[in-house]
């Protein structure tokens, strides 16, 4: 069967790759009966996918004795768009099933189509809300954790602003970031985000002063690309 050229930069099923291979691996016993019935890896005990285009989708399949098979297993039809995966994919599980009288399983939900591989371009802070953010963390972690015996502008100011009080109010920023941290590794990583660059910058600045909500706000103008 005559199937067409595609390049990878066009083909529809590339950019899912990533996110498709993630959530087909979480049943890893569909993967296994792909492997013994479309790769013909009679003997193998685990599978894993490691890749997937229009054409088809590569398995990693491993035997008892712990030799590895990676078997290139196409599909009937070459895929012409992401939401022809599932059924796709959902069909041959249960031929293969069938064929080899196994227990009926059946792939997992693919991710939506429009929440995979989204870019998150950076959502700069406005920099004198973001030096103003800085300059009083430091401030009061200075006043917070500055070692005895202190000069006495800053023991002026302790007794001013109580020491024990800028001290939780520095460990709550602190733990508030480290949450806000947290959050933004979650929605990088579900978007399938992967320029280092705006990993660093949206982690840095969030640990820095917090910065997770820009996340979902639109991108700042004046930054616009």
């Amino acid at each position: 069967m005559h199937r067409a050229n595609i390049s990878k930069t066009q083909d529809p099923i590339v950019p899912h790759a990533t996110r498709l291979v993630s959530y087909m691996n979480t049943h890893p016993e569909t993967i296994l009966t792909y492997a013994k019935y479309f790769g013909k890896v009679q003997n193998a005990i685990s599978a894993r996918m490691t890749d997937i285009d229009s054409d088809g989708f590569v398995v990693l399949a491993k035997e008892s004795d712990g030799t590895e098979n990676e078997v290139h297993i196409r599909f009937k039809n070459q895929l012409k768009s992401y939401d022809q995966v599932r059924p796709v994919l959902t069909e041959m599980a249960k031929e293969a099933e069938e064929a080899l009288s196994l227990p009926s399983t059946t792939p997992p939900p693919m991710p939506s189509s429009n929440f995979t591989n989204i870019h998150t371009p950076f959502n700069p802070p406005d920099s004198s809300r973001f030096i103003r953010t800085l300059l009083i963390i430091i401030f009061c972690a200075v006043l917070a954790f500055y070692p005895s015996p202190a000069p006495e502008a800053i023991k002026t100011l302790r007794s001013i602003f109580g020491q024990e009080l800028l001290r939780v109010f520095v460990l709550f920023v602190i733990s508030c970031h480290i949450i806000e941290t947290l959050i933004v590794i979650f929605v990088l990583a579900k978007r399938g985000e992967n320029d280092l660059r705006t990993w660093a910058l949206w982690l840095g600045t969030t640990m820095l002063v917090g910065h997770c909500w820009y996340l979902w706000k639109p991108k700042n103008k004046r930054f616009s690309e």
